[in-house]
């Protein structure tokens, strides 16, 4: 009964780890903002923005924030947001207070990914400033 439930706890754990379609095809609409001339700001309201011509109508998407260069940007377990209609090409994102500061193209900045949810289509801002 105990390997039963280990098992049924682990595979559920897996599960939420990584919630949004993993990134497969880097095919989407462009990132807008943050940027480097328009950076994050921790305890703040952040407007994401993004180009959602390419996308198809009642499509969803997920924001997943990544650490390091876009070389080797690793995602974090979770996304920013999910489910997310595509077609508003915005989303308004309450930065944590305690996201670490980022310097821009070093293993500290940040990236950030826009994933079509489903088709794993995505495409990534490099590294966006974190201040």
């Amino acid at each position: 009964m105990l390997l039963k439930y280990t098992l049924s706890s682990s595979a559920f754990f897996a599960l939420c780890a990584n919630a949004f379609t993993p990134p497969s095809n880097q095919s989407y609409g462009s990132l807008y903002t943050p940027d480097l001339t328009h950076p994050v700001t921790q305890g703040q309201t952040f407007q994401v923005t993004w180009d959602a011509s390419k996308g198809s109508p009642g499509q969803t998407v997920s924001l997943v924030l990544c650490n390091g260069p876009g070389t080797n940007c690793v995602l974090q377990s979770s996304a920013i947001a999910e489910n997310i209609t595509a077609s508003s090409e915005s989303y308004d994102w309450n930065v944590p207070c305690n996201l670490p500061t980022g310097t821009a193209s070093t293993s500290t900045g940040y990236g950030m990914l826009i994933i079509v949810d489903g088709t794993g289509q995505f495409q990534l801002l490099e590294n966006p400033a974190c201040s």
